[in-house]
């Protein structure tokens, strides 16, 4: 199990600011294997994050706008992958 850091910069970024894009990106770096690859549903962010379907959405296309992650659909679920996932772990 990894532990994620947190820089004060955090404080200053745009998903900050917003609580469900925040509570998602935070959510998805818990979630993310060992590579930053995260397999999963958007009803089962929802359910995580008890935020809704729509949030999970919005949060999700922001982050992607923002550079943060990059996302890929299937029929059955959705592929996440954390850019610069490293940057985030503690060594």
């Amino acid at each position: 199990m990894s532990t994620i850091k947190l820089k004060k910069e955090i404080l200053e970024s745009s998903e900050y600011r917003y609580a469900a894009r925040f509570k998602v990106f935070i959510t998805l770096l818990f979630l993310a294997s060992e590579t930053g690859e995260v397999t999963t549903t958007l009803s089962t962010l929802a359910h995580t994050t008890q935020l809704t379907i729509k949030q999970i959405r919005s949060a999700l296309t922001a982050l992607e706008k923002a550079g943060k992650i990059t996302r890929q659909s299937t029929h059955y679920n959705t592929i996440i992958n954390i850019c610069n996932y490293e940057s985030y772990l503690m060594l």
